[in-house]
């Protein structure tokens, strides 16, 4: 039997559609579907030309009687749910999608659910979806984006790896994966990842100022410089890229080539953000009347953090406290609204969970240990974040016998690898690994292992325990500073947010952390035999030799011109890897001492927290106009 021939006006739309018409083919079908005796082809070549022109509201009816005229048609199904997500009806689009096994179906509900943040029922959608087709890509990529968002590492970089491995010239998820890589302080790897991008697309600026960055974190600065300068090369106006540039010189106190950098941009010509490099170097020149013009020019929208970080501190060398700790709230607001979302304890619930453990009956229970004594044990310089371990830092690396690490993760990754034991009852075996695992680590981050190690990391002050365990001979450097000055300095760092620096974006939040682990510290002292000697931030400044002497003694060296002469080995350390870079390479002032006076009235609602502690430590905790 012969079919009738398809009707003339459906031939004429196909016709349209294939070369390339598609507004033309969804007009003719528009005309003649009300007259059309079978109604689903034209509905299915209308949809196809709608979605085309991204005309979803024209697409949408059709596409809703194609499925009711044949509930088994998956591809209509799946091409509605996808045309209602982009019109907008996300309510519409998961009624269609919510738990299907259909791979398109299934990543439509995970976009969905991602995008309401209900990261659970997103990952199992996700699943669904590589399930039923492996080599689903954009399913991959997004389920290493809600596995990055949960701070689940491995199962972000394994989700990202099997997308790269599907996709291996799709820059942006080797984009991807190097941000989870930043985040979690891989630096090698990121940069191998960011290489292999850059191997690809050699002239993508985003992909080579991000490697500038990697370059940065693995301390290779020559080889971050010459990246940065070859995005700036690939630019056609200002960028990012000179930015991260200007920073970084900023950073190892390079202010002549920041001069000539910023000598090569016209101010007249150059756009707002330009003025990031400007007020930075008026700032670093002591024009704070020209930095401060400079830093309220540029876009609030542009690099946010850095903006509010250079407004606030510009305005606190003008001595304009109320403006100064206005921005620096707005920087942290930025800096929170940047990060991911934090899952779990925040930091100083975990110390206080340590806290609680840390009984005289735990400490009796410890079982005995003779750890080996292939290399001494470690000094740790510790103390709370802004006391001035940086600068102590400085000046005990001008002394010969000495090698100095700066807040390198030897002790942090100890802590992860024991944090299923009960370090009381560790063997003399697991002690003795645990030692060898922590010099390898030290070695790899530029221990000279014939000398004397020097393991400078803040809050270290609160794992006493564990360092003593490995460690019964270490020595301890405390370095105290007025702990409102302390909190309300670790308040105006624009730090990166990890675990315990996110702590410093609420001064609420920072004032409680830093009674947490002070109280980590002495129980501390309370439980073990401790050899420690302190080190006043508010002397040091102002009679060195003095302040350093009794340390040296101590540790059995002898103050040395180096280790007086700061400036000179700021110069030839390198970068600094905490707030303080550009501090250390000036000459030593006192306006950093009781700064806290003149933002007494910001400081009102955590003194109550922190006044016991001012008081423990015999610092002044009058106002200023007040009597002693």
């Amino acid at each position: 039997m012969n079919l009738p021939p398809p009707p003339q006006e459906l031939m004429q739309a196909m016709q349209m559609l294939r070369s390339g018409n598609p507004a033309g083919a969804l007009q003719l079908i528009e005309q003649a579907l009300p007259s059309a005796l079978e109604r689903g082809p034209f509905l299915a070549i209308g949809s196809l030309a709608a979605l085309h022109i991204e005309a979803f509201d024209r697409a949408i009816p059709y596409l809703r009687e194609l499925v009711q005229l044949n509930p088994a048609d998956r591809a209509s199904r799946n091409n509605l749910a996808a045309a209602l997500v982009q019109s907008g009806d996300d309510d519409g689009a998961l009624a269609i999608a919510a738990g299907s096994t259909d791979a398109p179906l299934a990543r439509i509900e995970g976009y969905i659910q991602q995008k309401r943040g209900r990261y659970q029922e997103a990952l199992a959608a996700y699943r669904r979806a590589i399930e039923a087709d492996p080599n689903d890509l954009a399913a991959l990529n997004n389920l290493g984006n809600i596995y990055a968002e949960l701070g689940e590492v491995e199962e972000a970089i394994t989700a990202f790896e099997q997308a790269i491995t599907l996709a291996p010239v799709e820059v942006p998820i080797y984009l991807n994966l190097a941000e989870v890589l930043r985040e979690a302080e891989r630096g090698p790897p990121r940069v191998k990842v960011l290489e292999d991008a850059r191997a690809i697309e050699p002239d993508n600026v985003r992909v080579l100022t991000d490697l500038g960055m990697a370059y940065a974190q693995v301390d290779d600065l020559d080889k971050s410089m010459e990246v940065y300068r070859d995005a700036i090369s690939r630019l056609d106006g200002f960028g990012e890229a000179h930015i991260e540039y200007g920073m970084l010189l900023e950073k190892l106190n390079r202010i002549e080539d920041l001069d000539a950098l910023v000598a090569g941009l016209d101010k007249e010509s150059a756009p707002p953000e330009a003025s990031f490099l400007f007020a930075w170097q008026a700032r670093r020149a002591g024009d704070f009347e020209a930095a401060a013009r400079y830093a309220d020019a540029i876009p609030e929208t542009v690099l946010p953090m850095r903006r509010w970080q250079l407004v606030g501190g510009v305005a606190d060398r003008q001595n304009l406290a109320d403006k100064a700790f206005a921005a620096f709230e707005k920087m942290n607001e930025a800096a929170v609204a940047k990060a991911r979302p934090h899952v779990g304890k925040t930091y100083r619930q975990r110390v206080e969970a340590d806290l609680a453990l840390w009984t005289p009956e735990w400490r009796a229970s410890w079982t005995p240990a003779s750890p080996g004594n292939e290399y001494r044990d470690p000094v740790f310089l510790v103390g709370f974040p802004r006391s001035g371990t940086t600068l102590l830092d400085t000046m005990l690396m001008g002394h010969p016998a000495l090698s100095v690490l700066e807040e390198k993760p030897m002790i942090p990754r100890l802590v992860r690898h024991t944090m299923n034991e009960d370090i009381a009852t560790l063997t003399p075996e697991r002690i003795a690994e645990l030692r060898d695992m922590y010099f390898a680590i030290a070695r790899d981050n530029g221990w000279d292992d014939s000398r004397w190690l020097l393991d400078k990391h803040p809050l270290n002050m609160q794992r006493i325990p564990l360092i003593k365990r490995l460690f019964p001979s270490a020595k301890f450097i405390l370095a105290e500073r007025h702990p409102y000055d302390v909190v309300l300095s670790c308040f105006m760092a624009n730090f990166t947010l990890n675990l315990g620096m996110r702590s410093f974006t609420d001064l609420d939040e920072a004032a409680k952390t830093y009674d947490a682990v002070w109280q980590s510290w002495h129980r501390g002292l309370e439980l073990f035999d401790v050899d420690w000697r302190a080190v006043r931030y508010e002397r040091l400044v102002v009679d060195t030799e003095n302040e350093l002497q009794p340390i040296a003694e101590w540790l059995g060296l002898e103050v040395t011109e180096r280790m007086l002469d700061h400036t000179t080995t700021a110069k030839s350390r390198g970068h600094v890897r905490t707030a303080s870079y550009s501090q250390i390479g000036e000459e030593l002032y006192t306006r950093a001492s009781y700064r806290w006076r003149r933002y007494a009235p910001h400081l009102r609602g955590v003194m109550p927290i922190l006044h016991p502690w001012a008081e423990r430590m015999g610092y002044p905790v009058e106002e200023e106009g007040e009597a002693a």
